[in-house]
């Protein structure tokens, strides 16, 4: 019986390697996705990016008995919309249809070929991603899909992307997103108003590299040194109480522990540079200032995988301490002489 069950799984796999065609009667279904982006407090949003990467096993029984010995679609098999397809599906290029027995377990991820390119290890049964390098512009995505095992149809679940049915798949971003709100304050000084001008944004001596495994959601083995460079020109930044206070552009981060004394030790800082231009009875003064601070808190101790974090900075265009004067007057110094008058 053993014997029998090992000969039809390799007549059907040696079909799957192109198009599983029914042999049945009854209607045929082709394989389509329903995708989503996972983001904080368990809400989703429509997924919008491109093409992303798809690897589907067939088991007999289920995930969790036969595992990933047997490989359904073509290895990293490219998911798109359409032409295939109807308005708003994804499906993979390559199009393939539901076999009549056993079940597929779905694996994703996106973008399609990503920096470094993931590998699914059949063994630890996820995606596992050495030497993954953030890209020097640093605006490259990186996702995972939950596994979605044992299916056997298209469902409907996820309406988020204008199709019907399809297999679910749920994107988590396995990096970290940090932003920054900049603010300004008032000038106090009488006669005297102040705008402040960002210059540059820089996050210094931050981690580029390491290994990724999608069952322990964690980041090992991190190194490299990069500075991040945020804004391309200057910019003005509004008054705090102004809701349209600018915020200097995302950049897309790896996830990595910022205690104070890493950060401290490591070097990892913000550096602004701004200038503080301040008219004061009808004169105008231009200040340059370049500060470093560490970049983390005491409420953000850490960056972690699908964290969208943003620090909000307030600039005073003076300081916090106002000029005082301690007044005191000289003793009066004694001298003493003589006047002769002769007559």
């Amino acid at each position: 019986m053993k014997k029998y069950i090992i000969i039809a799984i390799a007549a059907l796999l040696a079909a799957a390697c192109t198009k599983v065609t029914s042999i049945s009667t009854g209607e045929e279904q082709a394989i389509t996705f329903k995708t989503i982006n996972y983001v904080l407090n368990t809400k989703a949003e429509a997924y919008t990016g491109g093409a992303f990467g798809v690897n589907a096993f067939w088991t007999p029984t289920d995930w969790a008995t036969d595992g990933a010995a047997n490989p359904y679609f073509n290895d990293n098999e490219k998911v798109v919309h359409g032409p295939s397809y109807a308005p708003g599906e994804w499906g993979p290029e390559s199009e393939y249809f539901w076999p009549k027995t056993g079940k597929i377990t779905f694996a994703a991820y996106s973008p399609w070929k990503a920096t470094g390119f993931p590998g699914f290890d059949a063994l630890q049964k996820c995606y596992v991603y050495n030497g993954y390098q953030i890209p020097a512009t640093a605006d490259e995505d990186l996702m995972f899909a939950d596994i979605i095992a044992d299916q056997t149809q298209n469902v409907p679940q996820y309406q988020l992307s204008g199709n019907t049915d399809g297999v679910p798949i749920l994107f988590r971003h396995v990096l970290s997103k940090i932003g920054f709100l900049f603010k300004t304050v008032e000038n106090p000084n009488p006669n005297a108003t102040s705008t402040v001008i960002i210059k540059t944004v820089k996050i210094l001596n931050i981690n580029n590299s390491g290994d990724y495994n999608q069952n322990d959601n964690a980041w090992s083995n991190q190194d490299g040194t990069i500075t991040y460079s945020y804004n391309d020109t200057d910019f003005e930044i509004a008054p705090a109480d102004d809701p349209a206070s600018p915020s200097v552009g995302s950049l897309i981060l790896m996830p990595q522990s910022l205690s104070a004394t890493t950060a401290a030790s490591e070097g990892q800082q913000l550096e602004l540079a701004y200038t503080i231009v301040t008219v004061r009875n009808g004169v105008t003064y231009n200040e340059d200032v370049t500060a470093k601070v560490d970049i983390t808190t005491t409420e953000i101790p850490a960056w972690g995988p699908n964290q969208s974090i943003v620090y909000t900075i307030t600039i005073s265009p003076v300081s916090d301490t106002p000029i005082l004067f301690d007044p005191a007057v000289a003793d009066w110094t004694e001298v003493s002489g003589t006047i002769s008058l002769d007559r």
